[in-house]
């Protein structure tokens, strides 16, 4: 009998180690192509509703192939599951001895060389920094990992953890002073000795970006890589195969150089006022860049001569600083690791000055956030590169999410992927939908470019809520309208609202399933990778189909390219994106065989347009109504 089966069977060892082991013919199913994948080196997709156990189904196999083998996850929250639950459990019941650890993006640790220059320099008194600084401080004596998610209290743009977490640039890596204390390094040494390695998304594209650039690599080598939450691959790799820069790197590099140059060194004050030149120019630069919307493209009709001069004296000013750079009597390893980092944002800054006509297969554009504003310029298609990089070596890769299809095929993700050739699967679910759920579809509100849109699924969302008794996740598809409908209910329901980005995502979920009847309230990063059981959540509200906006730079050159195709991009793009964006929402509520919940879609487009019938057609088989009373009835014969 296959190890898997021995495992997994109703009979199977797992069936006499937990009480209520519930045995499932599609997550054995899976565990055996997963582990044909990797004998046999293979691509694989395979897409497992919720409720299949995929963990159980991807780790298993991983565990018993005896290779090393990275397992990759799109959100922080699995990777704390998989290595604080998973893992840990099946340590102590499979028959094959394993370790295994978890790696996350460098930004995630403390760095003790930059903790330590903060303390003495006491740059922290700005307002709320200080007492930021201080739990950090206090945190710093006791931990043993270094990771930031031990830490409670800091908000997600916490600018005094900015300050002293290890940043990519900045890191001195083999040079640094505190190289063998290091955190990142001690993490390092443990995955090269582990036989399961879980990684982010983030962390193995930026692991894979260095590796294509020739320079070195993060990740130990591997014998196969298992993504999990798959859908999201293509978005994270645009990022780390593209360039950005912004005022806010300049003022990290001039920070740790006056940093370098005041310690080991003898002082050149000729250094530190061209360190001040740099953030003059780098200011000024950026400055023509901080008008406009959110986010917009830059064509070369955006490059005036204005810009293009600016850019050259930001450029001289650089080139200038690693002449005094080179000069120096004495060069110790930090001032050796700011002349390296001179040279990088040299060639990223030149994309962006450069006269040439803009690269056919870039896409520039401006982002403005809280922190600042940053250019990109980021590839237009990551097929070919992942082609090339990830799906032509001789290991396997496997694809797995809830939500990898569109249109009821793999095709629209292959193409995006590059991915020429691989065994598809796709398991159904284990959820009784038409006795767990019921999917309600208003036809009574206006259109989602109505004025009188948030007003009106504001007064529907109150209803609502005061049916489920709280319990509901409301999820936006821009921060704009999730702002719009919290000013319009917040005194008008008697349940605590929970607001992305008040609190890390993992403090505020912690919060959500502690207080029964509280409210989420969330954007992007909230319509995936959040695993609520029970009554905590009964309600998931959607306020609009998940449209990739039209006037995003990225959705926009993607059209054009599709449009130059003779291909209809609403169609052939915007569509199955949107379909995959719109089932990962909807599933959050569904966790398990004894879940009941109600599915809210506010945009009546799903049903009064003629494509709506493809989201429909994509959506789980729970019972569809328009009729209020309905949703009454259903909260009546399930009451908290």
């Amino acid at each position: 009998m296959d190890e898997c089966q021995k495992l997994l069977m109703p009979e199977g060892i797992l069936s006499k180690v937990l009480q209520q082991y519930e045995y499932r013919p599609a997550q054995l199913e899976m565990a055996e192509a997963v582990s044909n994948a990797l004998s046999e080196k293979k691509t694989l997709l395979i897409e497992a509703a919720t409720g299949t156990g995929k963990t159980w189904a991807y780790l298993i196999p991983a565990i018993l192939s005896g290779q090393k083998v990275v397992v990759s996850t799109g959100t922080l929250t699995l990777q704390d599951q998989l290595c604080n639950k998973d893992l840990p459990f099946l340590s102590k019941t499979l028959p094959r001895p394993f370790s295994f650890c978890m790696m996350k993006g460098k930004s995630n640790y403390l760095c003790l060389h930059r903790f330590y220059e903060s303390l003495r320099q006491s740059t922290f008194s700005g307002f709320g920094i200080s007492s930021e600084m201080e739990k950090i401080q206090e945190w710093a004596m006791t931990t043993k990992s270094g990771d930031r998610s031990e830490l409670t209290g800091l908000s997600e743009a916490s600018q005094a953890w900015q300050e002293v977490s290890i940043k990519g640039e900045s890191c001195l890596g083999g040079q640094c002073p505190e190289y063998s204390r290091c955190y990142l390094t001690r993490i390092k040494q443990e995955a090269a000795a582990s036989d399961v390695v879980v990684v982010n998304h983030h962390l193995f594209f930026a692991d894979l970006s260095l590796k294509n650039q020739g320079y070195g690599e993060i990740l130990p080598h591997y014998h196969g890589v298992i993504f999990d939450e798959a859908h999201l691959l293509e978005e994270v790799a645009t990022q780390f195969f593209g360039v950005s820069l912004s005022h806010h790197r300049v003022d990290d590099f001039v920070r740790d150089a006056e940093s370098a140059l005041r310690y080991g060194q003898k002082i050149d004050s000729a250094c530190f006022e061209q360190c001040k030149l740099l953030v003059q120019y780098a200011s000024q630069y950026f400055k023509f860049f901080s008008k406009g919307p959110e986010r917009y493209r830059l064509r070369k009709a955006d490059f005036t001569a204005e810009i293009q001069t600016a850019g050259f004296e930001l450029i001289q000013s650089f080139k200038h600083f690693g002449r005094l750079i080179e000069k120096l009597e004495l060069k110790s390893d930090a001032i050796k690791a700011i002349s390296e980092r001179i040279a990088l944002i040299l060639t990223d800054l030149a994309l962006f000055v450069d006269e040439k006509e803009a690269v056919s297969d870039r896409v520039f554009w401006v982002e403005h956030r809280r922190s600042g504003v940053f250019l990109h310029a980021s590839p237009l298609d990551v097929s070919d590169t992942l082609k090339e990089r990830l799906f032509s070596g001789d290991r396997a890769v496997i694809l797995t999410s809830a939500t990898l299809s569109a249109r009821e095929n793999f095709e629209f993700i292959k193409s995006r992927l590059g991915i020429s050739f691989a065994d598809e699967k796709k398991l159904g679910t284990a959820f009784c939908y038409e006795k767990q759920a019921l999917l309600y579809l208003p036809e009574h509100l206006p259109a989602p470019a109505s004025e009188k849109f948030i007003l009106e699924i504001s007064k529907e969302i109150i209803q609502i809520l005061n049916q489920s008794q709280g319990r509901a996740f409301i999820l936006f598809t821009s921060w704009k309208n999730l702002e719009a409908v919290y000013q319009q209910i917040k005194d008008h329901v008697p349940y605590r609202l929970l607001k992305q980005g008040d609190q890390p995502k993992h403090a505020l979920i912690t919060l959500f399933k502690k207080e029964k009847s509280s409210v989420l309230l969330g954007t992007t990063s909230f319509w995936q990778g959040v695993d609520v059981e029970g009554e905590a959540l009964s309600c998931v509200i959607i306020d609009k189909l998940p449209f990739a906006s039209p006037g995003d730079p990225m959705t926009a050159a993607r059209i054009e390219v599709l449009q130059e195709q003779q291909k209809d991009p609403f169609y052939h793009y915007q569509i199955p994106l949107a379909i995959l964006s719109l089932r990962q929402g909807i599933g959050r509520l569904i966790r398990n065989s004894k879940d009941r919940g109600l599915i809210v879609i506010l945009d009546h487009r799903i049903t009064k347009k003629g494509y709506g019938k493809l989201f429909l057609d994509s959506l789980p088989p729970a019972p569809k109504t328009a009729d209020f009373k309905q949703v009454v009835s259903f909260f009546k014969q399930y009451p908290s």
